[in-house]
């Protein structure tokens, strides 16, 4: 009898331990899943930028830097996404937020100098590849959103007793939350 408790007792801590992993492996899962949406929207709006970049090195006068300028921090947004693969490097967040913060003001100061001049506004091109731009920005921060809800859903699972004892078993560790800039200027035109 003693024996059939013991092992009645060991089934349950061992169905425990399943139901937990399981749960943390699926809030995982969503984590990852949604950064890698959130990378392949970028490479999206890389894309388009590079595309605004070269219509808008047209109306800008020879030896402007501007549209280089777009063009680099494009480049610089790939090698980021090459570097973060997963969605668990701190400083690598940091170093996305701040190069993501970078390219968003010299996007907004592009579209400023866009809805500035007449000519460039009359373009018809230049202010469907702007909407672009603007489409793909806001894409990008949707599924931030997305990403910061089920990082902070698996965050809030590990926090729990029993995750604490089985996520160092198993490898799991926190997701760091994605901080963008505010990009509210740059969604209109």
């Amino acid at each position: 009898m003693q024996y059939l408790v013991s092992f009645a007792l060991l089934v349950a801590f061992v169905a425990w331990m399943v139901g937990v992993y399981n749960n943390l492996f699926h809030l995982r899962g969503s984590v990852c899943n949604c950064w890698g949406q959130w990378r392949k929207a970028t490479h999206h709006r890389n894309e388009c930028l590079n595309d605004f970049a070269a219509a808008f090195a047209l109306f800008m006068p020879s030896g402007d830097p501007l549209p280089d300028s777009l063009r680099r921090l494009a480049a610089d947004s790939e090698r980021s996404l090459a570097l973060c693969l997963e969605p668990r490097w701190s400083a690598l967040h940091g170093f996305v937020g701040r190069a993501e913060a970078r390219l968003r003001q010299v996007v907004a100061h592009s579209v400023q100098v866009v809805e500035d001049s007449p000519e460039m506004r009359a373009h018809e091109h230049l202010q469907q590849l702007c909407s672009s731009v603007a489409v793909s920005l806001y894409q990008q921060d949707q599924l931030a959103a997305l990403f910061n809800r089920a990082a902070r859903e698996y965050n809030t699972a590990l926090e729990t007793p029993a995750a604490r004892l089985l996520a160092p078993l198993f490898g799991f560790a926190g997701a760091d939350p994605l901080t963008l800039p505010d990009t509210q200027s740059t969604h209109s035109f």
